[in-house]
Order: structure tokens, then sequence, then C-alpha cells
């Protein structure tokens, strides 16, 4: 990887996690340069989350503190529009980065300049860290970004992608008004819009599974269904308004 990579933002949503999201910040920030940076927006919580994150007194987090819950995707959102680098990584707050996780995404950037998103697999961890079974694609099936794919099952798993933040005006805002998942709302307006995704089969993140865990959960039967229709409605309105925006030459926002 080239000395001049892009500046990286690693942007976090935080609440009730002042459990393990200290191990997670020191797992990130070990692998950051000097000139990157971590935002993290924490969701109103009520514990020692915050005092977590300022007890690692680095000059390269960006804590920023909503003052009412907003839910989880629009800490996501308010996370990204705090972003000033040129790649953008997620993360949940109570995961692990694996060492070299970063260099081998970057990799995979500078090598393929027409990728915009890149995906990982990740190990499945219990509440003490050890591991807790298959990967979490080997237990989900072949990883697919396509629009249709995702409808029948979500592939993207937030918190091992990383992407272009030439993308951030494509999927922002997030459709408010609609029940869609932050993740497979990026992932798809990526490929519906000719992004190209890169898949490393490789698990470069330990994805932490346990009874608090506020993103990542399996949705009941009744939520799915009216995730995939409210992504069909939000994807359809996202292509009518670049349709008209490209007939009136102004610029496509997400």
């Amino acid at each position: 990887m080239t000395i001049d990579r892009p500046k990286i933002s690693v942007c976090m949503a935080a609440f009730q996690g002042e459990r393990y999201i200290g191990c997670q910040l020191r797992s990130i920030l070990a692998q950051l340069a000097d000139g990157d940076e971590v935002i993290v927006v924490d969701d109103h919580s009520s514990d020692k989350t915050c005092d977590e994150v300022r007890s690692l007194c680095d000059a390269r987090i960006r804590l920023f503190e909503q003052d009412a819950n907003q839910g989880v995707a629009r800490t996501f959102e308010e996370a990204l529009s705090h972003a000033t680098g040129g790649v953008i990584f997620l993360s949940d707050q109570d995961d692990l980065w694996a060492p070299g996780k970063v260099a081998r995404v970057m990799q995979t950037f500078e090598v393929s300049p027409q990728v915009t998103l890149v995906a990982t697999d990740a190990m499945l961890i219990d509440e003490r860290g050890e591991r807790a079974g298959a990967s979490y694609y080997a237990s989900r099936g072949r990883f697919c970004s396509g629009f249709l794919s995702n409808l029948v099952r979500c592939k993207f798993l937030g918190c091992t992608m990383a992407f272009r933040s030439e993308l951030l005006a494509r999927v922002l805002p997030f459709p408010h008004d609609r029940d869609v998942l932050h993740d497979i709302w990026i992932g798809v307006i990526n490929s519906v819009t000719n992004g190209r995704t890169s898949f490393i089969d490789e698990p470069l993140v330990c994805y932490r599974r346990h009874s608090s865990n506020v993103t990542g959960g399996e949705l009941s039967r009744m939520r799915q269904m009216r995730t995939r229709w409210h992504l069909i409605k939000a994807v359809a309105g996202c292509w009518v308004r670049g349709r008209l925006c490209r007939r009136a030459g102004a610029p496509i926002d997400g």
C-alpha cells in the first residue's frame, strides 16, 4: 500500500457500549495513521460509554454526544455527516478488528480504482471474545451485492464495510420515512448507481454476538417483510430523483 493513501474516517454509532467500546477502539486505532480519524456518535447513553472513549486520550477520536436517543440509522448518519476522509469504514462498538484489516481493505481500493465499496467476511465471537461457530458468510451463504439478491436475504453487514467518500452524496440522507437498515441501503444504492463492490473472503472483523447487541440481530418475519417493501420504495424514489436531476442537469443527490 502506498504511503500517500487516502485519509480514513472510521464511523461508529455508540449506545450503552461501555463494556466493549474501549477494546474495539484500541483494535482500530492501532491500524490507523496519525492523519486518520475515528468519529464516535453516542446516542444518548446513560452508562459510561463516553467516559471510556475519552479515557483513550487519542486526538484522532472525534466524539459527538446526542441530546436525545435517535436510533441506530440516524446515529450512523450523523457520524457519516462528520467524515472528512477519502475512505470511510463503518464500525460497531462491540466488535474487534483483526490485525491487518485496514491494510487489506485499502490494498483492494488501491489496486482496483473502479471499486467503490469493499466488504469482508467476519469471525463470530461471543461475549468473552471466544470463537462462536463458523464465519458470518459461511452460515449466511455466498455474498451478493445486487439489489434483487438482497431483497431475498440481506448480505451486507455494516461492520465489515468500507467505501469511497464519493458514495456519501448518493446515500445521504438516509430515507427516514422508510424502515430501511443503513448497511443494506448503502450497499444497494452503491450497486444500483453503478458502483462496484469487492468482497474479501477473509474474516477481518471479530463480530461479537451477545444479549445486548444494538445492531445485527435477527429481524422478526413481519419486520423483514416491511424492510424489504420499504427498501423497494426507497430505491425507486432514489432512482426517480436521479432521473429528474439528470434531465435538469443538476447534481444527483442520494
